[in-house]
């Protein structure tokens, strides 16, 4: 799906001018560009933070080199670059489909004879890579493109030649780990065996719709990789062989590609025109359409102060009446709210309404309990032997139950919001965080010998959230810490917080006049000190909330 071009997008890099915005990725931007010859071209622009890094310029020249080496039907073609621009760019041939993953996700799994079609494809595409000495390393279905004519396969990002001139690193794991092979797992030397493997993989999800290792944690995903049996059950059975040959453990035992390509082309159907399920090829076909509307709107066809002159579109596209209509099952996803990614903005306001309902029974209960401490040691009469005049006793007692009854919705709003910001970062950095989203509800109820779990949940979801600053470095994070330390300090003192304070006090009675007083104790005005502290604590909190809730907001929107 394209997007119209945002303030401050450049409208032209190098002899190309840009259209529409295509995504982005922690890399770059992407756009839709055209030709001086009209031929339509996807644009990846390197993020200004990463172009001001040498190390990175010397490893995207060193890319753009070796992606330009790729040739074949079934690869994105480099057509041109510039690694010595302000901002270093990458041009290829643009196609016009959806990524492998997206369509499984938003059509469910394809047929046999379309996975067929796939990896047959696909295992053509990676012998092109493989012919000029080097490794893909990163397929998975988001480097897969589903193009009208057959699969294509894109991002060299982190492909290496394997000859003594690479600037390979055997002991740096690159890949997806849930795509990634055993060998590739361990950071040992990979080479075309590697990819085999994760051609393997990527059946699997083409036909099931998820990995033969699972999902969860990136350490308990690579280590089903590297010593568990995939799980095939779902595979259909002329595939399942095949499957479990390409991911076989010892990279000697896998299947070359030409075997793959042959055994994928015998399950294909012969002479098939359409190899996609009728609703994919209309999808295609819409994206298409949307790319020349993007082309030929006049908003966006002008160079200088006229209209820039074009050719017109192919036919039976040359008048597009309107955006084709959401898929059905993302209609549905929207009405339940699934997969949508948007920031906890309700969980926030709700959580901020408690926490100065929280703070302001706190004020109410120092305030009560300095005019009860400047009462002490004076003698009361009273008919009962045990506590304060009825007016102080019934005061605290209600601002008891006011502070449980506000604290309860506090506690479960945080947990709601806490699980939020969780979802949304991991979104953010897919694969990343440390833990499930689970645990940031669970962990806080985990014995105080695990106190920290959601602190580094906490850590990651700053992480994740933070826009990145010069060198890569996130947000200062003294405001995350400033409020766990509060935190902390509440949680390990919660006996004297939540229990009624006037019990702390200690009575002396005197039976001749029947009279009673009482003096504050330590652990009395140790009450009345952690009820101060609420104030600053919700202060930071609040703080805190807001801060993370921007920053997740602000990265949502871009």
């Amino acid at each position: 799906m394209t997007d119209p071009l945002r303030d401050g997008d450049p409208a032209h890099i190098g002899s190309y001018r840009l259209h529409a915005r295509l995504g982005g990725g922690g890399m770059g931007e992407v756009f839709l560009g055209r030709s001086p010859g009209g031929r339509l071209v996807a644009v990846k622009v390197v993020r200004p933070e990463l172009a001001g890094n040498s190390d990175f310029r010397r490893r995207f020249a060193s890319e753009v080199d070796a992606a330009r080496k790729v040739g074949g039907f079934y690869t994105a073609q480099v057509v041109d670059a510039d690694t010595d621009a302000v901002r270093p760019w990458l041009a290829t041939a643009y196609i016009p489909g959806r990524s492998l993953h997206q369509a499984v996700d938003e059509h469910g799994p394809l047929p046999l004879e379309s996975a067929a079609v796939l990896g047959a494809g696909l295992a053509e595409g990676l012998a092109a890579v493989h012919a000029c000495g080097m490794v893909h390393r990163d397929l998975k279905p988001g480097n897969v493109i589903l193009a009208e004519d057959g699969p294509r396969l894109i991002d060299f990002g982190i492909a290496r030649a394997l000859d003594a001139t690479s600037h390979t690193q055997t002991s740096t794991v690159l890949g997806t780990a849930a795509f990634m092979s055993p060998e590739q797992a361990m950071a040992q030397k990979v080479g075309p065996p590697s990819d085999v493997f994760s051609l393997g993989c990527l059946l699997a999800f083409t036909v099931t719709g998820r990995s033969p290792f699972g999902t969860g944690p990136v350490h308990a995903v690579v280590f089903r990789v590297v010593h568990a049996d995939p799980d095939l059950q779902e595979v259909p059975a002329p595939l399942a062989a095949l499957v479990a040959a390409c991911l076989a453990k010892d990279p000697a035992a896998r299947p070359s590609l030409e075997q793959v390509l042959n055994q994928l082309t015998a399950l294909a159907s012969p002479d098939q025109g359409r190899w996609l399920p009728e609703a994919l090829t209309q999808v295609i076909a819409d994206r298409r359409t949307l790319a020349l509307t993007a082309l030929h709107d006049p908003a966006t066809a002008t160079d200088g102060g006229g209209p820039r002159t074009m050719a017109p579109p192919p036919s039976g596209h040359a008048n597009p009446s309107r955006a084709p209509q959401p898929l059905l099952v993302n209609e549905r996803r929207h009405m339940r709210g699934r997969d949508l990614l948007h920031s906890a903005t309700g969980y926030e306001i709700a959580g901020s309404v408690l926490l100065a309902l929280f703070t302001l029974v706190s004020v109410s209960t120092v305030i009560h309990q300095l005019n009860v401490a400047n009462d002490a040691g004076r003698w009361y009469q009273t008919g009962s032997y045990d506590g304060l005049p009825n007016f102080d006793e019934a005061a605290s007692k209600i601002m008891l139950v006011a502070q449980i009854v506000s604290g309860l919705g506090l506690t479960a709003c945080w947990l709601l919001w806490f699980f939020r910001v969780r979802v949304v970062a991991e979104r953010l950095a897919p694969g990343r965080l440390r833990y499930r989203p689970s645990m940031a509800v669970y962990g806080w109820f985990i014995p105080i010998g695990n106190l920290w779990l959601p602190k580094q949940i906490a850590d990651d979801i700053w992480h994740a959230s933070s826009p990145p600053g010069r060198g890569g470095t996130t947000a200062p994070a003294g405001l995350l810490h400033t409020w766990w330390a509060l935190w902390l300090v509440t949680f390990l003192t919660w006996p004297l917080f939540w229990i009624e304070w006037t019990t702390l006090l200690t009575t002396d009675y005197d039976y001749s006049t029947h009279s009673l007083r009482y003096e504050f104790t330590p652990g009395a005005w140790a009450s009345l000190v952690l009820h101060v502290l609420v104030v600053p604590t919700a202060i930071v909190t609040a703080q805190f909330v807001r801060r993370l809730g921007a920053m997740q907001a602000a990265k949502l929107d871009s």
